[in-house]
């Protein structure tokens, strides 16, 4: 294994596919595993002089840490299979508590889901269900497993800790209920990490693709909703989560309640009716006010748009259909278009009223502007 490309991982710099490729690398074997547990706990001590003496970690610490674990990143080879002292351990669990230990374990249980065709449920035993387009995922009383209010997965004899996963190719959407009566609606392209057993402090599941919440009030247990981007607390409340790692794009928007996350400003709380975007690459943090029905339609098979560049509106309709949409002419991508879209409908016939929507008084049998193409992919 590259040594740059674990550093990356660590680091949260790494694609998908290479964060899965790492995953794997350090399942094959025991060895593996010792070396990236080195391998973390030194990527803390070369920064261990730029802590607070006094244990205490704040904003501008963890800031400064950061710009010297930059600065000295050339180092890890030569620590590699060191050992390290039980404080740099300690400062690494501070600093780093759900980027590189939960992460690690939530990217661990999404690596094996790839390239599957069919909505599948993962129970912590690795035992795979799948599941049917309409079928809905709920725990009873007992915190058994029932689908479709009929079949039941017997209940097994599992760690709290042990992790459940449901994932939802693109072309079809789920649902899923959660132990605490929280409900999610899952996208086309979309899985969800969520524990066996919530901890005593909070509830907390992770989130790749989108996901429409709605959260059921525990006024003693936060619920949290990880992503690899930024995290949402909440109480109790109504919003949509949307993750695209191609884009490097985290948007939320809030229906009912409240939530808060962390932006460049710092943290902050959305009422309803308020949208938050942000994007890596291009530095992007913003909040405005929406009309959240663009947002959310996709629950009830429409796509509602508002002045929404086209190619905003294709990415969506190639996760909805499993396809992939080429433009003759690259320049409609840029075009901000309004309207609505029936996702009941066939690809065709949906592509057919865009265009219309598009391009007044559009015949489709003499302007050949796309081509649609069927494909077989996964996140």
């Amino acid at each position: 294994m590259d040594n740059n490309l674990i550093i990356r991982f660590i680091e949260r710099q790494c694609t998908l596919d290479e964060a899965r490729e790492v995953l794997r690398w350090i399942e094959a074997s025991e060895e593996n595993k010792a070396v990236f547990r080195n391998m973390q706990a030194v990527y803390a001590s070369i920064s261990i002089d730029s802590a607070d003496r006094t244990g205490n970690v704040d904003a501008e610490d963890v800031q400064q840490i950061m710009k010297e674990i930059s600065r000295k990143r050339y180092r890890l080879a030569t620590y590699i299979g060191a050992a390290v002292c039980s404080a740099a351990v300690i400062l690494f669990v501070v600093l780093f508590p759900f980027e590189q230990k939960d992460r690690y374990e939530y990217e661990k249980a999404l690596a094996g889901i790839a390239d599957k065709t069919e909505i599948t449920l993962t129970v912590s035993d690795q035992k795979e269900i799948e599941l049917s387009d309409t079928s809905v995922v709920a725990y009873d009383k007992k915190g058994q497993i029932v689908i479709n209010d009929t079949v039941t997965v017997p209940k097994e004899k599992k760690d709290k800790s042990d992790l459940n996963t449901i994932y939802v190719p693109y072309g079809k959407r789920s649902t899923l209920i959660l132990a605490d009566g929280s409900k999610v609606y899952l996208n086309s392209g979309s899985s969800l990490v969520y524990p066996v057993v919530f901890a005593k402090d909070k509830r907390e599941v992770y989130l790749d693709g989108e996901a429409y919440f709605e959260v059921s009030k525990e006024s003693r247990r936060k619920f949290i909703v990880q992503t690899s981007c930024k995290a949402i607390e909440v109480l109790g409340t109504k919003f949509n989560v949307s993750v695209d790692k191609t884009q490097n794009l985290f948007e939320t928007v809030l229906v009912t309640g409240k939530i808060g996350l962390e932006s460049n400003a710092g943290k902050i709380e959305l009422t309803p009716n308020q949208y938050y975007v942000y994007q890596s690459d291009s530095g992007l943090d913003e909040l405005r006010t929406v009309d959240v029905r663009d947002y959310i339609s996709w629950i009830e098979g429409r796509l509602r748009f508002n002045r929404e560049p086209l190619v905003k509106v294709i990415r969506k309709l190639e996760k909805s259909y499993n396809i992939k949409i080429e433009f003759f002419n690259p320049k409609y991508l840029e075009y901000l278009i309004s309207g609505n879209l029936d996702l009941k409908n066939t690809a065709e016939e949906t592509m057919d009223v865009l265009m219309r929507i598009l391009i007044p008084n559009y015949n489709p049998q003499k302007q050949k502007l796309f081509l649609i193409k069927d494909k077989k992919s996964s996140i």
